[in-house]
C-alpha cells in the first residue's frame, strides 16, 4: 500500500499525486510522532535539495534506494508556491526541518541561510544538493514555462512571448519585479541564493552532469558513503549503491523533458551566448563549466 502510494507521487495525472500525498500524511505522522531522538541517528531523514531544473526527481530517485528511508511526498521550497512567489521566512523553514520524521526524504528548492543550514546539521539529516550547467538550465525553464507548467505564475507570461528564443532569453536576463508582480531576477542572481550550500562541508554538492555520466556510479557511492557518516549503525555501501541505481527512472517524473547534457548548445543563438556571458558568465567559471569566456566566441554550428 504504502509502495502504491509513493509511485502516485510520480504521476502525471496531478489529481493521483495530490491524492497519493494526502494519504502519505497519515503514515508520516505516525512515524513522527512514535518517534525518539536515537531515531534520527539511525535513519536521518534526506534532503534532496536543488537548484530548480536540475534533477532534482532524478536525485530523489537515488536517495529512495538508501535504507531506512520513505518518500511521503514533502516538498521544501523556500517560495511557498510557482503561483503565490511569496518567499517562506527562516524561521517558517527552521520548524519544516524539526519536524521531519526519521527517515524522511524531502525534495527541496531551499535557499542557503546560516540559520537553516544549522537546524539541518543539528536534526541529522543528510544534505545533498544539486546543481546543473545554468546555460541548460535556461534552455529547461524556457520549455517548462511555455508548455509544462500551466500554474506557474510565470507560465502566461512565457506563453505570450513570439517565440522560444524569446523565452530562453527571458530565463537568462529575468523580469522586471512589475512583470507578473513577482521577483525573477537573472539566473546569476537566482542561483546565488542557493550558492552558499556549495561551501559547506555538511552538505554534498553533486553535479546532474556527473550524476547523468558514464560516471554516475562513482557519484553514487560518494551519497552513499555521505550518508553512512550519518548513520549511528554500519550500511552495507555496495547493497546500498546497487538499491539506489535500480531506483533509477527519470521518464517517470511528471516534469521530465530530456535530461540532456549541454543541450543548450542547439538552442542558443550568438546573443544567447552574448547575453549569458554578460549576466553569468564569471559565474560558469566558478562552478567549473567553463575555464574562460572563449566558449561565447565558439559557432552554433561548432559547439554541437
Amino acid at each position: 500500500m504504502l509502495k502504491s502510494l509513493q509511485d502516485g507521487l510520480s504521476s502525471r495525472n496531478g489529481l493521483v499525486r495530490k491524492a497519493s500525498f494526502a494519504a502519505l500524511r497519515v503514515p508520516r505522522w505516525w512515524n513522527r510522532f512514535r518517534a525518539r531522538p536515537d531515531d534520527y541517528r539511525t535513519a536521518p531523514p534526506v534532503l534532496a535539495n536543488s537548484f530548480p531544473k536540475s534533477g532534482t526527481h532524478l536525485m530523489a530517485q537515488i536517495v529512495d534506494g538508501l535504507p531506512g528511508c520513505t518518500n511521503y511526498g514533502t516538498f521544501l521550497a523556500s517560495l511557498t508556491s510557482s503561483f503565490r512567489f511569496r518567499e517562506r521566512s527562516p524561521d517558517n523553514v527552521s520548524r519544516i526541518i524539526r519536524s521531519l520524521a526519521p527517515g524522511e526524504i524531502v525534495r527541496a528548492h531551499l535557499f542557503f541561510h546560516r540559520q537553516n543550514a544549522e537546524d539541518i546539521t543539528a536534526k541529522n539529516v543528510v544534505h545533498f544538493f544539486l546543481y546543473r550547467d545554468l546555460r541548460d538550465i535556461a534552455v529547461s525553464e524556457a520549455h517548462y514555462l511555455r508548455g509544462m507548467n500551466r500554474w506557474h505564475r510565470l507560465a502566461p507570461y512565457f506563453r505570450r512571448l513570439g517565440s522560444l528564443d524569446e523565452a530562453i532569453m527571458q530565463a537568462i536576463t529575468g523580469c522586471e519585479p512589475s512583470v507578473e508582480g513577482i521577483d525573477y531576477p537573472d539566473i546569476a542572481a537566482r542561483f546565488a541564493r542557493y550558492q552558499g550550500w556549495l561551501r559547506r562541508d555538511d552538505c554534498l554538492a553533486i553535479r546532474f552532469e556527473d550524476l547523468a555520466s558514464t560516471g554516475r556510479l562513482a557519484v553514487i557511492r560518494r551519497m552513499a558513503e555521505f550518508d553512512a557518516q550519518h548513520c549511528a549503525s554500519p550500511l552495507d555501501i555496495d547493497a546500498c549503491i546497487a538499491a539506489m541505481t535500480a531506483r533509477i527512472a527519470p521518464e517517470k517524473s511528471h516534469t521530465f523533458r530530456s535530461g540532456k547534457k549541454a543541450g543548450w548548445q542547439k538552442e542558443f543563438t550568438a546573443e544567447h551566448r552574448r547575453r549569458f556571458d554578460a549576466v553569468a558568465g564569471d559565474l560558469l567559471i566558478e562552478l567549473g563549466y567553463e575555464t574562460n569566456h572563449d566558449w561565447v566566441h565558439v559557432s552554433q554550428t561548432s559547439s554541437v
